[in-house]
């Protein structure tokens, strides 16, 4: 059987994987499991009102392409809008498809057209593609929070 750790350190980068361990105590945590009930994937997901920030999304290599991510992707958006959030922001890097695919219904920014408060929010310094969706009937869109969000 998994522990999140070890689908963690198999499904992250080392960089990426070091920083989700640490940030587990600080963050809601959502698994999903197989059929055998083994840990397969996980989510990493902090709230800053308005705001919902989906940290790392993780799935084992071997489960990658039957819909986990998906599901897990579902679950977080479902956490957020029962938080009354309005908006659900990640971060990737331009040449991780399979995360980019993931989030296809979400708004994609280049960072260097978002203000520092949203890198900052998201520790997204190592990142080029800000995603942003709007839920639970925003106000204002993502374009304009992206660029005015200041939380410092």
């Amino acid at each position: 059987m998994n522990s999140l750790e070890e689908v963690i350190e198999k499904s992250l980068s080392e960089f990426d994987a070091y920083y989700a361990k640490r940030n587990l105590k600080s963050s809601k945590i959502i698994t999903i499991k197989d059929n055998r009930d083994n840990i397969v994937g996980f989510t990493e997901l902090k709230v800053y009102k308005p705001v919902g920030i989906i940290f790392y999304i993780g799935v084992l290599p071997a489960y990658r392409g039957r819909g986990y991510g998906k599901r897990l992707l579902e679950e977080a958006e479902a956490y957020f809008m029962s938080k009354g959030l309005d908006y659900i922001l990640a971060s990737t890097r331009r040449y991780n498809k399979q995360a980019l695919g993931l989030f296809r219904r979400y708004k994609r920014f280049d960072i260097d057209s978002v203000s520092d408060d949203v890198i900052y929010l998201l520790d997204a310094y190592d990142d080029d593609i800000i995603l942003c969706r709007e839920i639970n009937g925003a106000k204002v869109p993502c374009e304009v929070l992206i660029k005015d969000l200041k939380i410092r």
